[in-house]
């Protein structure tokens, strides 16, 4: 099988890329004739940022006449916040309809009604170089995007968090947009102890949650309600505390002791090749 997918410079297509796999194929809005060459399965990693190859009824059709087996991730929410991507969501995932022979989801309410739930994963980066970066900060790190409208229970976390007395010296802002390279992203990501992972667009664990499990940091992981599926993931892991809103949070922090990580452990569950192990394909 090979995996579809656009390099984004940062933690999805990363999760990727970084573990150096031989069947993965790079497309783009200007460079993808390629890919409907390809005689083998395909997987494409996402129904939104690659649909520009299946957008007209020309590019289905060739998609029908494709012999192999195609599946796609839904790494986004379909049931969108923002009312375009939503709408946006929807009509992709109806074209895919029409040739794609299975649906992967990532979301917790996503999975109630669109496909198959497959968690997401993170680059081995944070495994592979969590014993030569040194912790040399104690506060917990927000390092992400926050601020835009799709971020809006992220940003009131943070401003409560920053507006209170007890707590605004425990954690640090890094950046809140994207304006590190991934490099950066990753050494400065590990040089702090903990990291907060408020909820962004997806009710789920992202990219982040793996990174910090992946690297054997204490996660302060957000939710909205109950993950039945998720928070099975992390039925091992001391080093995790799960809240909804800040009051939990304080509640926690002061009342629960995290205990150390086992990254070996949690890297080998949850890794590019555990996942796509879970669905029976095996990757080189």
């Amino acid at each position: 099988m090979k995996i579809v997918t656009q390099d984004y410079g940062c933690g999805t297509s990363s999760s990727i890329l970084d573990y150096g796999i031989e069947d993965v194929v790079l497309v783009s809005p200007n460079n993808f004739e390629h890919v409907f060459d390809i005689e083998d399965d395909l997987f494409f990693v996402g129904h939104d940022f690659l649909f520009f190859l299946w957008d007209t009824q020309t590019k289905i059709d060739r998609w029908q006449q494709h012999k192999h087996r195609k599946a796609v991730w839904c790494f986004e929410r379909i049931n969108a916040i923002v009312p375009q991507w939503k709408a946006k969501s929807e009509y992709s995932i109806s074209l895919l309809k029409q040739f794609i022979d299975q649906i992967y989801v990532c979301d917790e309410d996503d999975a109630n009604i669109y496909g198959d739930w497959l968690p997401q994963w993170a680059s081995r980066n944070f495994y592979d170089m969590r014993k030569d970066v040194t912790v040399t900060k104690r506060k917990a790190l927000f390092s992400g995007q926050a601020g835009k409208p799709e971020y809006s229970i992220r940003t009131k976390l943070l401003n409560d968090i920053f507006l209170d007395n007890t707590l605004k010296n425990e954690f640090e802002i890094t950046n809140f947009s994207r304006d590190l390279t991934w490099s950066d992203y990753c050494s400065n990501f590990l040089s702090y102890e903990s990291v907060l992972n408020p909820v962004g667009i997806l009710r789920g664990f992202n990219t982040r949650t793996y990174e910090v499990l992946y690297a054997g940091r204490n996660l302060l992981q957000q939710t909205v309600g109950k993950y039945d599926r998720h928070e099975a993931l992390l039925a091992e892991c001391s080093n995790v505390i799960l809240f909804e809103n800040i009051t939990e949070l304080k509640h926690k922090l002061q009342n629960q002791d995290l205990g150390a990580g086992n990254p070996d452990l949690f890297f080998e569950k949850n890794n590019l090749y555990a996942r796509f192990k879970s669905i029976g394909v095996q990757i080189k």
